[in-house]
């Protein structure tokens, strides 16, 4: 067969670069974090029992008003003992917590977020019998109001090393901060982690900015072959570096361990804002076995609310008679990992402070990693309030039946084939065609082909030792490389990466873990690909990429329930998101706007009885029109007006009735929009718009040549791509033993508005026999 000719829609990279900025920036909020640094105080004394206000407003470039936290970074060095400080908004009664315990001549340091009050202060307590000398630094604020600016979010992490830096004696070391240990390689501004270290000689360490002059403050003092540490919010360059600098006489080791950043406006995903509360005690004098483990509950006390809430910030403070440890600080029902929260050395108070994740279960673990038992009191001076998402506006379907895949479930042999066009390779003038599909025995198969001789495909299985069923998911790295997502028979979706684009090669297979309901679906969301999906218990989903190629992280919840777990969510890039389409419990299409990491702008689309998956076409201006088989059977459709809203009613597309889910496709050539169906006959049946955009079709007519006896086993798959004479479209199916049949539109351009395409056909060839 000569060359056929071929579809052609912009390839995912060539449309990702169209996109790239397209989802506009987050906007200004509450709670919203800004970087600042400088001096609040500069070393008074406190005498014991007495009590000092601590300007916050209009120092340290915090604005004047409105500011609702800060963090606070305080250096405490007791004259003639030890003690405590206490560190609470201005206005309010002092509360029974603790924000820094501090010793006799050596400064302890501690970073907290702590609310400021009405008149722009924090109030500092010397709560002990020692007068005390104190440094207070600013690092960062939040506003009680939206500002004029946009401001970062936080996102807190499970407690990860990111690493360890050499600092030479009187000198300075880079340390690079982003795609490591949880933390995005890209829309970050800033990353919280604890920095430890230990020495036999006095000395300071200073973090900060590579792209910046050493500040005058001090982030860390250590000496006396005592291991110490505080939380520091390091302001990364656009490089995503830090830089660290020793005033010490002797090169000192310093560990870094992640426990959250801030999200630029820009970033793929939305973080949290910083909620400040009056300080509370959580935990008041409580043993911590040798080895053993405390779990803390903070939704619902001391003004963290009972829902919402990505993490808090804690402050613990520990007392050992005897020996040295390290108290480990994580969400509950993880384990610990090689990290140092808060260090104890026997006969010494410490604290610490830092944000903690929630676990799957709204609890903190606080793990003991030494010999013998500790004492520990625990404060919450702040907590994390995720995004508002989700269809608040309408009342969700019942929840469905869970739908659970187990390790024996059978796979399901006949699913569409998914297919796109790849960006070209260097020199390349048009990209592969790329096909992925799972068959009866669990294998995944994935296909490449020249779009001009698709005679040429070559079939590889790539599901290694595992097994998968559903339709996969098929999306392009920023860099061009090809993932693919699928589910294993497991449950859980699972994710492998090509290595390299050109030659192509493939990764290791990744479970992302949390087993899903509905098969998974994939898009571009600026440079970045997000999965979608429902779980077994029909909550809405997604799997984002948090920088551009970075792995997935987690599922996140959409707050959007009682959905379907028997069709795939859809999600279909426009100019300010992707719009999801998906099918409730009870049959009732809905659609959504997914925006960095939220939904909002919620619709019902249809009532109730339909099943099947939807098919969506784009018009200029991001206009879409969606096609569904609804209850009887019929295709009908609905569009977009120019100001966003669907039409209230469907329009029946032609008296077909169909027995499976409808593929359309704008064509390339005649710019109208052409749809496939599989009829009641085991047949493709087509029809497409008499005039461009008109929503008038044509009658419905069979789609094969007669000369064609293949009986389709799955659902059409229409698709455009380009080819070396031009962008055209095509569509394929398999048949019961897994042949794909490939068919497309002979001269369409040419044909009246009345007349239906003749179609070409061939079989391609077959994949490798099972093993």
């Amino acid at each position: 067969m000569g060359v056929i000719p071929l579809a052609g829609r912009p390839s995912p990279a060539s449309a990702a670069k169209s996109q790239t900025s397209a989802v506009p920036k987050i906007t200004p909020e509450a709670g919203q974090w800004f970087m600042a640094r400088g001096g609040l105080l500069d070393g008074p004394v406190i005498d014991a029992g007495a009590t000092v206000k601590v300007k916050i407003a209009g120092k340290a470039g915090i604005p004047a008003s409105g500011v609702a936290s800060v963090a606070m970074n305080i250096a405490a060095s007791g004259r003639t003992g030890t003690g405590q400080l206490i560190a609470y908004p201005s206005g309010v009664v002092m509360p029974d917590t603790t924000t820094i315990r501090y010793r006799q001549y050596f400064y302890s340091q501690n970073l907290v977020f702590v609310g400021v009050g009405s008149d722009g202060n924090v109030t500092l307590t010397n709560d002990s019998s020692s007068a005390v000398r104190i440094y207070v630094d600013a690092h960062g604020y939040s506003l009680s109001a939206p500002g004029a600016q946009v401001g970062a979010t936080f996102v807190p992490v499970k407690p990860e090393r990111i690493g360890q830096v050499d600092v030479p004696a009187n000198g300075t070391a880079e340390a690079a901060l982003l795609g490591k240990a949880g933390v995005p390689s890209a829309g970050v501004s800033g990353v919280l982690f604890t920095l430890s270290g230990s020495s036999d000689v006095d000395g300071k360490l200073t973090v900060f900015s590579a792209e910046e002059s050493m500040p005058n403050d001090t982030n860390l003092d250590y000496g006396q072959n005592l291991l110490v540490q505080n939380q520091v919010i390091g302001r990364v360059d656009e490089s995503g570096k830090i830089k660290m600098a020793n005033t010490g006489s002797k090169p000192i080791k310093a560990s870094l361990d992640v426990a959250g950043y801030f999200a630029k406006p820009e970033a793929a995903v939305k973080g949290s804002t910083v909620q400040p509360i009056t300080p509370t005690r959580l935990v008041n004098d409580v043993t911590v076995p040798a080895n053993g483990t405390y779990t803390i509950a903070p939704l619902g006390q001391g003004g963290v609310p009972a829902s919402g809430v990505s993490g808090v910030y804690l402050n613990v403070t520990n007392y050992h008679r005897t020996g040295n440890g390290v108290l480990r600080v994580h969400p509950s029902g993880t384990t610990a990992s090689e990290t140092h929260a808060v260090t104890f050395q026997q006969t010494w108070t410490y604290s610490g402070a830092l944000p903690a994740k929630l676990g799957a279960d709204g609890k903190i673990a606080i793990s003991n990693a030494s010999s013998s038992p500790v004492r520990i009191w625990v404060d919450q001076f702040a907590y994390f309030k995720t995004p508002a998402t989700g269809c608040t506006g309408a009342a969700p379907a019942a929840d469905p039946a869970p739908r659970v895949k187990v390790a024996a479930a059978v796979p399901e042999p006949h699913n569409p084939t998914t297919v796109f066009q790849a960006s070209a390779v260097a020199g390349g003038s048009t990209g592969v065609l790329q096909l992925a599909y799972t068959d009866g025995i669990g294998r995944l198969m994935h296909g490449s082909a020249d779009p001009s001789a698709l005679g040429s495909i070559q079939w590889t299985p790539i599901h290694g030792q595992e097994g998968y069923y559903g339709q996969p998911a098929l999306g392009e790295q920023a860099d061009g490389r090809l993932n693919v997502l699928a589910h294993n028979l497991d449950g859980d979706v699972w994710s492998r990466t090509q290595v390299t684009k050109d030659p192509a090669a493939w990764g290791d297979w990744v479970d992302v873990n949390g087993p899903m309901g509905s098969t998974v679906t994939v898009a571009r969301h600026d440079d970045t690909l997000v999965a979608f999906a429902a779980d077994a218990a029909g909550t809405l989903r997604a799997l984002p990429q948090y920088a551009a190629n970075d792995p997935y992280q987690n599922w996140i919840d959409l707050g959007v329930t009682g959905l379907s777990a028997d069709t795939a969510p859809l999600a279909v890039p426009v100019a300010n998101g992707l719009r999801l389409f998906f099918l409730d419990a009870s049959g009732t299409w809905r659609t959504a706007l997914y925006a960095r990491g939220t939904v909002s702008d919620c619709a019902t689309l249809s009532g109730p009885g339909h099943s099947g998956n939807a098919s969506v076409v784009t018009y200029p201006g991001s206009r879409l029109r969606i096609f569904v088989r609804n209850p009887d059977g019929h295709i009908v459709t609905k569009a977009q007006d120019a100001s966003g809203n669907f039409q209230a009613t469907w329009n029946q597309v032609g008296d077909l009735v169909a027995a499976g889910s409808p593929s359309a496709v704008l064509s390339p050539g005649s710019g109208k929009t052409e749809i496939v169906v599989r009829g009641t006959d085991d047949r493709i049946h087509s029809t497409g718009e008499t005039v461009q955009g008109s929503g008038q079709w044509r009658a419905w007519v069979d789609a094969q040549p007669d000369y064609d006896t293949s009986v389709p086993a799955t659902d059409p798959t229409a698709f455009t791509y380009s080819a070396t004479n031009g962008p055209t479209w095509s569509y394929l199916f398999r048949t019961v033993n897994q042949q794909t049949r490939l068919y497309w539109p002979e001269e369409e351009t040419a044909r009246l508005a009345s007349k239906s395409p003749e179609f070409g056909s061939r079989a391609l060839p077959k994949p490798p026999a099972a093993r």
